[in-house]
């Protein structure tokens, strides 16, 4: 009897430990992923982390009406979630935060950050204005401020690398520096100070162990010469999310040279974005192997554009594809993919560290 109970025992034992291996196999293998959602020239990015933890940066726009809450929905059943853990709006434009509330009704959204509002009578959108009321509906009024130098405090997966969503910038105001972000510096050009709420919008580095990704929102040039000059304040990344929809008032050329990316996205629509200094200097950065657009941009031409195998949405289509970008952390690789079911390419990581 003692010997069958044993062996029994050691049966059960031997069980628990493959279970085990097994659930700290499977968290090891899951992976980090970045979708970059068709706003057609709006802000809508989705992480899902490997815990599982999801986080969505910013909502688009209102009208046309669902479209883009639509386009956000179809991307959380992609990647397989019941709800938002996490919405963050990034600054007050109405093609930023324009469908947080059809989106709030659509699925559950646990937690609300922003960089603290900007009183809608001062903010230079006209849409927006009429639009916050609708944002505080959504929210509930109760919106958690991130400032410079935050962190959003993420889920870890047991046995993957640690991930961090970090803030770089917000309100105007950028990690250790203390300075009027308008202050000359000798050599480089300075220009006339963003009044917009543009300049104020949260920008985020988000880690995967040594595996970076910058996404700025619509930080202008001032703001972003400062996080590049006299010091690189925010390092070399492996995925940039081309800021500003690729507009030339945004992606300063010392800023680009800073991150060198090996993967650019940008997030523009037909006729907006990418601009052609913007697509000059990123073609020039040195390290870039794949510049990814959402959308052709129409007035460019093929010069003006990136690869055709890198475009999402070709010209005159208007179906809403995404760019997936799957981090993996036990190849130290990242794929990038049109939409679900498209052509992908793989990536090594630089693994180069932050600043």
């Amino acid at each position: 009897m003692r010997g069958g109970k044993w062996l029994r025992g050691v049966a059960l034992t031997a069980v628990a430990g493959v279970l085990c291996v097994s659930a700290a196999s499977m968290a090891a293998d899951r992976t980090l992923d970045i979708y970059f959602l068709d706003m057609v020239g709006g802000g809508s990015t989705l992480i899902v982390t490997p815990a599982g933890e999801s986080v969505l940066i910013d909502t688009g726009s209102l009208r046309p009406e669902g479209r883009d809450v639509g386009r956000i929905v179809r991307a959380c059943r992609v990647a397989g979630l019941e709800r938002i853990d996490w919405l963050v709006t990034t600054h007050f434009h109405s093609d930023h935060f324009g469908a947080i509330l059809p989106l709030s009704k659509a699925i559950p959204i646990a937690r609300f950050i922003d960089k603290g509002a900007l009183p809608p009578e001062k903010n230079e959108d006209i849409f927006a204005r009429d639009l916050y009321p609708k944002y505080l509906e959504a929210t509930g009024g109760k919106a958690e401020p991130l400032a410079a130098g935050g962190d959003i405090p993420l889920k870890q997966a047991a046995g993957s690398l640690a991930v961090r969503l970090h803030c770089i910038a917000a309100e105007g105001r950028i990690e250790g520096f203390d300075g009027d972000i308008d202050a000359p510096v000798a050599g480089h050009e300075i220009r006339k100070p963003d009044t917009s709420d543009n300049v104020r919008s949260i920008a985020l580095m988000l880690s995967c162990g040594d595996f970076r990704f910058f996404a700025g929102g619509d930080i202008t040039w001032n703001l972003e010469h400062h996080l590049a000059v006299p010091v690189n304040r925010v390092g070399r990344v492996d995925l940039y999310q081309v800021t500003h929809h690729g507009l030339d008032m945004s992606n300063h050329p010392l800023l680009l040279k800073a991150l060198s990316p090996t993967v650019a996205v940008a997030m523009n629509g037909p006729d907006k974005g990418i601009m052609e200094r913007t697509f000059r200097d990123l073609k020039a950065v040195p390290g870039l192997e794949a510049l990814y657009q959402l959308h052709y941009n129409t007035a460019a031409g093929d010069a003006g554009n990136t690869a055709h195998e890198f475009i999402a949405n070709q010209p005159g289509e208007d179906k809403g594809r995404f760019v997936r970008v799957r981090v993996d952390a036990a190849s130290r690789t990242f794929t990038v993919q049109i939409d679900e079911d498209g052509p992908q390419r793989r990536f090594a990581w630089k693994g180069t560290p932050g600043k």
